[in-house]
Parts: C-alpha cells; structure tokens; sequence
C-alpha cells in the first residue's frame, strides 16, 4: 500500500514478526563461588584492615551480620533476606571513600582475592561461549565497580551488581535498590533485558550459578546449569534434570 501525503510517500513492507528480529544468545555467570572460589565480602575487609581504613564501619557490619550469617544456616533467620540485606548493608564498609579511592579497594581486591582464587575449569566454559560468539553476562550481588573490573578483565560483554550510592565524588555507605542478590538478581538481569539486552533470546541461553538462591535466574532460561552447587540447587537441579558441573558442596 502506498499511503501519499504531502511530499512524502511510504511504502508499506511486509510484515514484521517476533522471528524476524536478530537475537543472540547469553551465557550468564555468577561470581561467588561460580567463578570463584570465595567470597567477595572476605575481600573487601582484607583490604581494609591492610590499609588501616574505614575500620569502625568495618567491624560495625562484621559484628551484627556475622551471627546472622551464622543463624541463617540454623534456619532461624531467612537466608535470602539474610543476603540480602549483607550485600545492602557491606557499602557501610565503603562510607566515606572518594570515588577514586574505591577505584584502588576494588583492584586490589580483583588482583589479591578474586583472581588467584578463579576456577580455571568454569573460566573455560566462559571462553567456550565467547568463543561461539555469545553474549557474556556476569552477575552478581558484589559491588559494580568490582564487578566492572573483574568483567573487563574476563572479556565480559555486560557486568552486572549491586550499586553502591555515590554523592559528591564520596561513597555515601549506602546500596541502590535493587540489591543484586537473590531475586534481586532476576530484577537487575530484567531491567537489562528490557533495554540494551532486548535482543537477548533467554530460551536459547545458559545461566551458571552455585547457590540455592540464585533460583529464579536459572528459572529465566533455557539450559540452567548448577555449578559447584550447594546441597539444595545439587538436589533440585537433579530432580529437574538440570545439568550439574563440578561436585556438590556442602553446606
């Protein structure tokens, strides 16, 4: 049809469907304990005592969260919101550091904590998808900062984490809603998903996790896969017949 108006034609084309749009494929990845062996928190503190810095706020949040942590595996107090709430409340230990300053936390923590703890076998299985022209997604509840150096480093198209809240060049010792932990996770991945990552086909993507409670990411696509998993993602990913990569670990 030829719609004329003015000095403008347009030709109608033919009509456009869902399958005619370009899509890609992603291969997302969590970070703690998926591609790396330990923990972020533990980092962040070992940086911080070394440089003699921030020590109150430090020692304020390892003495009310740890007995939570603690309590969470008696399950007398919610494990996710447990999570939830650490990873909120860890931008204490970042109050009052210039943006700058974090910069140099950050790396240190990528160089001397993350990276001599990375799994050289799950590394590989991130270079095997690069290597098929995926999208790389890494995930996680660590600080974005920490999570952009450690995706630059990897090669990763998009780094995703939880955002601690900056006024005036300063830490402000506050986290961004949401909180990428837990269901937060999904939330961040569809956020994404709803803008520069709309082309994402998540039915023709993987998702790596270890933890129960990164559930409603592997949920999202179409080939989850449990990585090192602890005991309750090992026993439903084999009751739904999802793969397992490396051995279960202990809770």
């Amino acid at each position: 049809m030829v719609i004329r108006g003015y000095d403008v034609i347009l030709q109608a084309g033919p009509k456009v469907t869902d399958s005619d749009l370009a899509t890609v494929s992603a291969a997302i990845f969590d970070l703690d304990g998926t591609l790396f062996t330990g923990h972020v928190w533990q980092g962040i503190p070992r940086y911080l005592r070394l440089h003699r810095r921030n020590r109150l706020w430090l020692y304020t949040f390892l003495a009310t969260h740890v007995p939570l942590g603690i309590l969470s595996q008696t399950w007398l107090v919610d494990g996710e919101k447990m999570r939830q709430a650490w990873s909120s409340h860890m931008a204490w230990m970042l109050r009052g550091m210039s943006t700058m300053e974090g910069e140099r936390a950050f790396t240190w923590v990528a160089d001397e904590h993350v990276w001599p703890l990375l799994r050289e076998d799950v590394t590989a299985l991130l270079r095997e998808h690069q290597a098929r022209g995926e999208r790389i997604v890494l995930l996680s509840g660590a600080f974005q900062p920490l999570m952009n150096i450690v995706g630059q480093r990897l090669g990763a198209d998009v780094s995703l984490g939880t955002r601690p809240e900056r006024r005036d060049g300063h830490y402000t010792g506050r986290a961004l809603e949401p909180v990428c932990q837990g269901r937060g996770k999904a939330v961040r991945l569809r956020a994404y998903l709803g803008g520069e990552g709309s082309d994402v086909d998540l039915t023709k993507s993987s998702a790596y996790a270890d933890s129960i409670f990164d559930l409603a990411v592997l949920e999202m696509v179409g080939r989850p896969v449990a990585v090192y998993p602890d005991e309750e993602l090992a026993a439903l990913a084999a009751q739904r017949g999802w793969e397992i990569y490396g051995d279960p670990q202990k809770t």
